[in-house]
């Protein structure tokens, strides 16, 4: 398929402007081997990263050390991962190619676009008087030149709107409310132009994205700014350089992908989307009937796709950027990358999405080019930044290299069921409310929400039923935890009405909070047919967590460690729980800083401490 590349209009960006990592000399606060963990690196990480410890009760001093003992296990694990050579594995490669390619483009971005966006003072006055005002306005707007200037003449004399509008040529002229505050319009010249007018005063028609419009003002209201209030000051500049920045970041786009076209091999296109679609069917066929599905493709899912497409396929050239080949391969990695949902069995409504993903990940990759092309990839806090994606990545990837050794027998079932299953400590009776989210904004506003005091239980009950073990309200009923997988093991660490999260669990992340906590007592009938999957898979975690438990005692005896605590306790923090998304610069998100699990619910800290800690 050949077309000309299509120039991709921005309408929302979000200006980060503050590094990930500070390039100051920091504080060091830990030691593993040869690396070492930064107050910075920590800081940042702690702040963007929510983080409930079952030994803290709340208390900030205790939630700072696990954490920090978690950074420490995940360096481990890292260390270990590159001795391995698990840098220069496929799987590696595929997943932090197209994540390195989204933070050159970021990056390109601020060089390009937002360093060269500057608020005069004179920007910065007018920006604080328009953001005083609330306009209520009508809007009055046609494709129609005539009868636009035609209606302005008949405002000018004074007529009323509602009564021109009953007039027979303009009964079909849409005149709809609109409220305008500092920001609302694209077109900086003429929003500036209404908070010039009072009620009663119109403007000129204008030419817009929707014609001919006039506005009409209704009502005008005044809420003075607080000039001692910084961060009210600051967000004011931030809406008027994000719009600024938009408009440059189109123009910028319009000059660099003009005219250019692209020819997309066909042959090879077709052969990715029969295995993705063949795919989607055969993971959706428990719903035969119905046409309409919610599909994420998984790590299992590419790894069946590219065993089937073959290392042939997958290293054919998809097309070229100027004389650069992109390959299936890479196209494959950014669709993993993206974790695009598909609502739909229909075959051509797959291929239309597939075929829209493909044009856009054309204009990522022109853009990916000319990142390099000027050099970008050797900016030194890209480098900083994408290695500590790097960390947890290979720290992530040697950890789930323990799955295949914690697989579970049935005699381990049996034996479990019989012989242990009342006497463990870790297995209770526990009611929770169990809150899953898809998108990445939703668990930032829910947090948000928390952090401003608003109830949990609310929160879940607003939402209802998100996971299949849960009532309308979002609560479990009082069942073994053994019945809750992973969730059951973090939830016996936790305190009755803690929140902890967000859990990642496939292509979703969980909040949850324990309402109630039970010893299983003797009397406690479970049923081992019914129980036999949920102990087996509990088993499973349990063996897995062991295996890690052990695995980290042993990397810190191997590469050892050493903690800093009189830096570690001086470092002062909001003691919010928060998770920030970062809308990258062209379009793309990513989380704020790598999601850093509680390695340590799993493993014995006082242990630990003995053991290895001088």
């Amino acid at each position: 398929m050949k077309y000309l590349i299509p120039i991709i209009v921005l309408t929302s960006l979000l200006i980060l402007p503050v590094n990930l990592i500070s390039q100051r000399a920091d504080k060091v606060i830990a030691e593993i081997g040869s690396a070492k963990i930064t107050e910075s690196e920590f800081k940042i990480r702690y702040e963007l990263s929510p983080f409930v410890s079952h030994r803290s009760k709340w208390n900030q001093d205790t939630i700072k050390y696990d954490f920090l003992l978690s950074m420490i296990a995940e360096k481990l694990f890292y260390l270990d991962a590159i001795n391995k050579g698990l840098q220069n594995s496929e799987d590696f490669k595929f997943y932090i190619k197209p994540l390195e390619d989204a933070l050159l483009r970021d990056y390109l971005f601020k060089e390009e676009i937002e360093n060269k966006v500057r608020l005069s003072a004179e920007d910065i006055s007018q920006s604080i008087n328009n953001a005083q005002f609330k306009l209520q306005a009508r809007i009055i707007n046609s494709e129609d030149s005539v009868k636009i200037f035609r209606i302005h003449s008949l405002l000018k004399e004074n007529i009323p709107l509602d009564s021109i509008l009953l007039i027979p040529d303009f009964l079909f002229i849409p005149a709809g409310e609109f409220e305008v505050s500092l920001g609302s319009l694209k077109d900086e010249e003429v929003e500036n132009y209404l908070f010039t007018l009072n009620p009663g005063e119109f403007t000129q028609p204008i030419r817009s994205e929707v014609g001919w419009v006039i506005f009409l003002i209704i009502d005008k209201l005044f809420t003075p700014i607080d000039l001692t209030n910084q961060k009210q000051i600051d967000d004011i500049k931030r809406i008027v350089k994000s719009r600024r920045v938009m408009i440059k970041a189109n123009q910028y786009l319009q000059n660099l992908l003009s005219n250019k076209t692209i020819d997309i091999n066909d042959t090879v296109f077709d052969s990715v989307f029969y295995v993705i679609y063949n795919l989607i069917l055969e993971r959706t066929k428990s719903n035969p009937d119905s046409m309409r599905t919610s599909y994420i493709l998984n790590d299992y899912d590419y790894r069946e796709i590219k065993k089937e497409l073959g290392n042939k396929t997958l290293h054919e050239n998809l097309f070229y950027i100027n004389s650069h080949k992109v390959k299936v391969w890479d196209f494959l990695a950014n669709l993993a990358f993206e974790e695009h949902r598909f609502q739909s069995k229909d075959r051509n409504i797959i291929y239309s999405k597939l075929t829209k993903i493909i044009k856009d990940f054309v204009v990522q990759q022109y853009l990916t080019f000319e990142a390099k092309r000027k050099g970008i990839d050797k900016n030194k806090n890209l480098k900083d930044e994408l290695e500590n994606w790097k960390v947890h990545y290979l720290a992530q990837m040697l950890r789930f290299s323990f799955l295949d050794s914690s697989r579970v027998s049935e005699e381990e079932i049996l034996n479990y069921f019989n012989n242990e299953y009342r006497k463990d400590k870790n297995n209770l009776l526990i009611k929770m409310k169990i809150l899953n989210l898809t998108e990445l904004e939703e668990v930032e506003r829910v947090l948000n929400l928390i952090s401003s005091g608003k109830s949990f239980d609310e929160i879940v009950e607003s939402f209802g039923k998100t996971d299949s073990l849960v009532n309308d309200k979002g609560e479990t009923e009082l069942l073994p935890n053994i019945y809750f997988g992973e969730l059951g093991f973090i939830a016996s660490k936790l305190n009755l009405n803690e929140v902890y999260g967000p859990i990642k669990r496939g292509n979703e992340y969980t909040l949850i909070m324990v309402k109630e906590k039970k010893e299983i007592s003797d009397t406690t009938y479970v049923d081992f047919d019914s129980a036999k999957g949920y102990i087996k898979n509990y088993l499973f975690i349990k063996k897995f967590n062991s295996a890690i438990a052990d695995q980290t005692i042993k990397l810190a005896n191997k590469y050892g460690v050493k903690i800093y605590e009189d830096n570690l306790s001086q470092i002062k923090t909001t003691g919010i729980p928060m998770f920030v998304h970062r809308l990258l610069g062209f379009g793309g998100r990513i989380a704020g800083v790598p999601l850093l699990d509680n390695w340590f619910y799993m493993i014995d800290i006082n242990e630990f401490k003995t053991k290895l800690l001088p």
